[in-house]
């Protein structure tokens, strides 16, 4: 296949999508993206002002663009529900839920109200929560795509069960960012097995940007000028997600990915290390169950 570009997306109209942190950055592209194409987008975050702001800019490009926003945070339980409960009260679809939205390398420990660590927190249990709050809307439509953003860090990390939230290792943040991004490929190929167990025709898929020059990744990133000039603008960042949200014949657990691994055309990669244990992608599931309170009704 040639060079993957935008141009790849096929005409969205009559599709519904969900971009988590679709406010900026990767997201906000995602978002501008699948707009442009006639997808209705809902572009959910933490700030009614700064999805409505996201919403502006989108419509400066492209006015007819069908988007609103639902505010969302994905460290609260309760406005995970209330979330999903206004989502599926609007609509009777969802063909793209793009699980975007994510925190990077907090250079201090940090744990949410509940006592989580922040980087598990948001960017898997969050995630977790609303794609199970979500799917009763997913099991509507057809051949529904659940998109769970992941990065190459996920090569790095671990699932230490006894030490989930860091109470007893020196924390550090680049292998803490590390769990989280594996818990993310873990999750994705997890929810696939049990889709097909449950005869659901959806499709669960995970990518990442490599290494992208978003203004979170150059800040709390792996930041520093050398990064910053290798660093893909971030309207080729967004390419291997927008290629997993929309590749017509995607295969099932495929993660998309730069080429060379932080940069090149978007592409499929091959799984890597302890993303392909089945055995402790099942564990994580029961265990991000158990300590959500939550349990998935396929």
């Amino acid at each position: 296949m040639s060079k993957w570009t935008i141009n790849n997306i096929p005409d969205l109209s009559g599709k519904v999508a969900i971009v988590t942190g679709g406010n900026k950055g990767l997201g906000f592209e995602c978002a501008k993206a699948l707009a442009g194409k006639e997808a209705t987008v809902v572009i959910a975050c933490r700030s009614k002002r700064l999805g409505l702001e996201a919403i502006s800019r989108i419509k400066k490009e492209t006015p007819n663009a069908k988007v609103e926003v639902i505010e969302l945070d994905l460290l609260d339980m309760k406005k995970i529900e209330l979330f999903s409960k206004k989502f599926i009260e609007q609509y009777n679809r969802l063909d793209i839920l793009l699980n975007n939205a994510g925190v990077v390398n907090l250079e201090k420990l940090r744990h949410n109200k509940t006592g989580r660590e922040m980087h598990m927190a948001t960017n898997h249990l969050g995630h977790f929560a609303l794609t199970g709050f979500l799917l009763p809307v997913i099991k509507m439509t057809n051949a529904a795509r659940i998109v769970t953003v992941s990065s190459g860090a996920y090569r790095y990390g671990v699932i230490d069960f006894d030490d989930f939230d860091w109470h007893k290792r020196e924390y550090n943040r680049g292998k803490s960012y590390g769990d989280s991004k594996l818990a993310n490929v873990l999750f994705m190929k997890e929810l696939q097995k049990r889709f097909d167990k449950a005869g659901i025709n959806a499709v669960s898929v995970s990518a990442h940007p490599g290494l992208t020059a978003t203004e979170r990744q150059q800040s709390v990133g792996i930041g520093g000028g050398f990064s910053k000039m290798i660093a893909s603008p971030v309207e080729v960042g967004v390419l291997p997600l927008l290629r997993a949200a929309t590749e017509q014949d995607v295969k099932p657990k495929s993660l998309f990915g730069p080429k060379y691994f932080i940069w090149g055309a978007a592409s499929i990669q091959s799984i890597k290390g302890l993303g392909n244990d089945e055995s402790l992608a099942e564990k994580l599931w029961d265990f991000s169950e158990k300590i959500l309170g939550i349990k998935y009704r396929f």
